[in-house]
């Protein structure tokens, strides 16, 4: 196949994105301010909300080895797939696989993403068929970039069971960008004509995408959307947080100790009710609050108030009867 252009301008533009944003996250104060309010996913409700955020808010990374990691291998297969493609294929596996693995990850695992590795995932598996060779096998050993990047995944893997990170790695959210990429390439590169399967790969995302708007089976979803009743026979929450001259920073833990699933939401200074999260059974979890802000447990099922909560000290905990 002919090359497309000498330089590859799309890899190169995603690239200094990418370099800005983290510039901004080093810089702290203000200009992570921005990033956070603009760009990236703080809240559940601002992910439904305004469900764009699916695509800018992996740009932030948590820490300065997964950026560095991503965008050298966002350059070494952009610049291989962009100059042999064309910038329309390099960034249709880019977000495709990017929104395709960020939905299906927050739909199953109840998170979100960081890091724009589900997008470099599916220009690995991308280039798993451009570059296909047979045995199979030899498709992963011939191209020394497949090599070091199946490297990558594996040591991925390593330091998240051996706990050496303090966050999870979605291991799902890599395996459905290289599982997206590679039906791209199936459909792109070894498809004659214009076949149904384009049409299927490149609507994927899309329909994904189109899935935040209205999510009824996501719990998250449910909770953010439909608002609770703060006014039942077992708690009144019509409360509203107080307007402070000096607010008091109060780490609080909520333990369920019931049997039902609830959802925790705090009570804004309009009393509006705004979802923080929600536990199973026998769940904790921890939330940052100040002194004098007060919380509603909600039964996720029927939507009624189950009890009220207003935070008196920092470390407070919270049980769920």
């Amino acid at each position: 196949m002919r090359t497309h252009r000498t330089v590859p301008f799309a890899t190169l533009t995603l690239a200094l994105f990418t370099t800005v944003i983290e510039i901004f996250r080093l810089t702290g104060g203000h200009y992570f301010d921005v990033v956070l309010a603009n760009l990236d996913v703080v809240t559940w409700p601002e992910f439904y909300n305004q469900p764009w955020r699916v695509v800018t808010s992996p740009f932030t990374h948590r820490d300065i080895m997964a950026y560095f990691v991503n965008l050298a291998f966002l350059l070494l297969f952009g610049w291989e797939i962009e100059r042999k493609h064309g910038w329309t294929i390099f960034l249709g596996v880019f977000f495709g696989a990017l929104v395709s693995a960020y939905v299906i990850w927050t739909n199953l695992a109840h998170d979100w993403i960081w890091g724009i590795s589900g997008g470099v995932c599916g220009l690995f598996g991308f280039s798993l068929i451009a570059n296909g060779r047979t045995p199979w096998w030899m498709t992963l050993t011939h191209f020394p970039l497949h090599v070091l990047y199946i490297a990558n995944l594996v040591w991925a893997v390593i330091i998240d069971v051996t706990n050496l990170i303090p966050y999870r790695v979605a291991h799902l959210d890599h395996l459905m960008g290289v599982l997206y990429g590679m039906a791209f390439g199936n459909a792109f590169l070894l498809t004659p004509g214009i076949s149904r399967w384009r049409w299927v790969v490149g609507a994927l995302p899309l329909m994904l995408f189109a899935s935040l708007f209205y999510s009824p089976w996501q719990v998250e979803w449910r909770l953010v959307k439909r608002p609770p009743m703060l006014l039942t026979t077992n708690a009144n929450c019509q409360l509203r947080s107080p307007e402070q001259k000096i607010y008091i920073p109060a780490p609080i833990r909520f333990v369920n100790a019931s049997t039902k699933s609830v959802a925790v939401y705090w009570l804004d200074y309009e009393g509006k009710a705004r979802y923080q999260l929600w536990l199973r059974p026998g769940g904790s979890d921890a939330l940052n609050s100040f002194v004098g802000h007060p919380f509603c447990i909600i039964d996720i099922d029927s939507g009624e108030a189950l009890q009220a909560a207003i935070v008196t000290e920092p470390e407070q905990i919270f049980t769920i009867r």
